[in-house]
């Protein structure tokens, strides 16, 4: 394949952003079972920031893909184009660009699960609370308001 250290180097560095995440999505969860706040806004911080990062990537590979000719197709179909050593250097690449990416996923599904669980528990422990201040501007619990920054689009 004709740009195939371009296309593998820039992959590379994907996959070990990937690792990485996949360690801080851990430290996420481990924040959220402490009911450390300092810690737990720490990892959420960081979350964010790799929800920026994940889009930056997202946006470079799409743009070397079209520029090397390869726009639209997948890792797997990338690598179906390709024989040899290229081959097999890709489809490892993408082993282990799966594996750090199902890790992310359940690290981060595993963590809405315990903010979901904490987030009951607070509403079981304090049901009467009837403070303005509790409630956004549409009348709905302002507690519940920052859930989505566990969600990801990883």
């Amino acid at each position: 394949m004709e740009h195939f250290d371009e296309f593998y180097s820039f992959m590379l560095e994907y996959t070990e952003f990937f690792e990485e995440t996949a360690v801080k999505e851990r430290e996420k969860m481990c924040a959220l079972l402490s009911d450390d706040l300092s810690r737990i806004e720490k990892c959420l911080n960081e979350h964010q920031t790799t929800l920026k990062k994940t889009e930056l990537f997202e946006e470079r590979r799409e743009k070397l893909q079209e520029k090397i000719g390869l726009a639209g197709k997948s890792f797997r179909q990338i690598i179906a184009l390709t024989d040899g050593d290229e081959h097999e250097s890709l489809r490892k690449l993408y082993n282990r660009f799966k594996v750090a990416v199902d890790n992310v996923s359940h690290s981060n599904k595993t963590s809405l699960q315990i903010a979901e669980t904490n987030m009951r528990i607070i509403e079981n422990l304090s049901p009467s609370v009837n403070d303005a201040k509790c409630y956004d501007n549409n009348g709905v619990p302002a507690k519940r308001k920052n859930m989505g920054l566990l969600n990801t689009k990883i």
